[in-house]
C-alpha cells in the first residue's frame, strides 16, 4: 500500500470514522447538506454546522446532534464509529420485520453469499497488500478492521436471510 498521508475522504471510504468525522461526513454527504439535516429537525443549520465542523474547536456536537445526523441520514459510518467506540460492535438494521417468518427466497440467500464472498475477497486481498511489505502501519491496520467488520455484518445478513428476515446492512 502506499505510503502516502490519506485525505479526510479516503479516510472515510477505507477505515472507520471517529465519531465525529463520521458525523460530519454523513450530514454533508446528505442531499441538502448540513442545512437539510437541520431542517428535518428544526436546527438552527449554522449552529448544526458549526458543532460537526471538525476545525471549530469551540463548538462540539452533542447526543440530539448525533440523533438529528444519523435520523436523517441513517449512515452507516456513524454505527460503525458508535461499534468501535463500544468495543467492536456490530450492527445490522432490519428493515421490515413480520410476525412469521416468511420463508427464504433462494434468490434472496444467494445474493447474500455472494455479497459476504465479495466482502470475503476483498478482506483477504486486503490482508495480502498488507503484507507484501511485512510492515501493517495504522492506515492499513484501521482499513483491515473496516473490512473484517464488514465480513462479519455480512455473515449477520447471511443468517437473517436464511431465517426469511430482510436486512439492510
Amino acid at each position: 500500500m502506499s505510503r502516502r498521508w490519506l485525505s479526510s475522504q479516503e479516510r472515510a471510504q477505507r477505515e472507520v470514522l471517529p465519531l465525529n468525522l463520521a458525523l460530519y461526513h454523513a450530514a454533508r454527504e446528505y442531499p441538502g447538506g448540513v442545512k437539510a439535516v437541520a431542517a428535518c429537525y428544526g436546527l438552527n443549520p449554522t449552529t448544526l454546522q458549526h458543532k460537526l465542523s471538525p476545525t471549530q474547536a469551540t463548538h462540539i456536537a452533542n447526543i440530539d446532534d448525533l440523533e438529528a445526523v444519523l435520523g436523517a441520514t441513517r449512515d452507516p459510518r456513524i454505527l460503525d464509529s458508535l461499534g468501535e467506540l463500544a468495543g467492536g460492535c456490530l450492527w445490522l438494521c432490519p428493515v421490515e420485520r413480520r410476525v412469521q417468518p416468511r420463508p427464504p427466497e433462494q434468490r434472496e440467500v444467494l445474493e447474500v453469499i455472494a455479497t459476504l464472498h465479495d466482502r470475503l475477497g476483498e478482506m483477504i486481498a486486503a490482508v495480502s497488500d498488507s503484507l507484501d511489505d511485512g510492515i501493517v502501519d495504522e492506515h492499513e491496520h484501521a482499513e483491515l478492521r473496516k473490512r473484517a467488520r464488514q465480513t462479519m455484518e455480512a455473515v449477520l445478513a447471511l443468517e437473517m436471510a436464511a431465517t426469511g428476515e430482510v436486512c439492510d446492512g
